[in-house]
């Protein structure tokens, strides 16, 4: 495995795609959050767990970014771990590259891939359980 810091150019390319999914997420829960406000009371936004009734593994997400805004970083930790995680270090990480010009390589072997990939899923799978048993 190799980490390289490298000289990137200060805002990053953004996809029209990537751009259009930021933006109707942000849409969505601006949406939500009124109606909320004006109907007194929450909006489900996640359609796997109005089909099944349990919560998909991003579950929690936008509550625990909202959380994180208003200062109560323990609670937005319990609606979501990983994605909070996720989020935390990708913010972080286009903050650097938008402030300070630097950018995060990381070149990784095909057995290397192969076990990110293996941690990847095994992360995703244990925060989905954690989500199904303890937020329901």
């Amino acid at each position: 495995m190799t980490l390289q810091l490298h000289k990137a150019s200060r805002l990053p390319y953004w996809p029209a795609w990537a751009v259009g999914i930021v933006l109707g997420w942000l849409a969505m829960v601006a949406a939500a959050q009124w109606l909320a406000w004006t109907m007194g009371q929450p909006m489900e936004l996640c359609l796997f767990r109005r089909l099944t009734g349990l919560p998909c593994p991003t579950c929690g997400l936008t509550r625990g970014v909202l959380a994180l805004f208003g200062g109560h970083a323990g609670a937005a930790w319990a609606y979501n771990p990983l994605a909070l995680c996720v989020a935390i270090l990708a913010s972080a990480a286009l903050l650097a590259r938008a402030t300070l010009g630097l950018g995060l390589r990381v070149e990784l072997s095909g057995g290397e891939r192969k076990a990110a990939g293996v941690l990847a899923a095994g992360l995703l799978l244990a925060n989905w359980v954690y989500l199904i048993v303890c937020v329901g």
